[in-house]
């Protein structure tokens, strides 16, 4: 949280005068609603969004990044010789 707010001061210094807090979402897991964690949040006064413990179902990152990413790399193809020879290490060595 410290590298991703400096970096956000960094590369974003206008967001601080156009919005007033920073929306934060996390997936609960353990480390992420630790006491120490929560307190710095408050510290940086970023607003949490409530989320549901266990439920990637409805994570954004699964919901529609991941399928937008799809979407668009879809029509591109990837070669090179070091990703052709590992792949064919991969499907020749069963």
């Amino acid at each position: 949280l410290i590298r991703l707010s400096r970096a956000l001061r960094e590369k974003r210094p206008e967001y601080e005068q156009r919005h007033d807090k920073v929306t934060f979402l996390h997936d609960n897991a353990r480390p992420h609603v630790a006491k120490v964690v929560k307190k710095y949040l408050k510290t940086l006064k970023w607003d949490v969004l409530p989320h549901p413990p266990y439920s990637p179902d409805i994570a954004p990152s699964d919901y529609w990044l991941f399928r937008r990413m799809q979407h668009d790399l879809a029509s591109h193809r990837f070669t090179s010789p070091k990703l052709d020879r590992l792949q064919r290490r991969v499907i020749f060595s069963r």
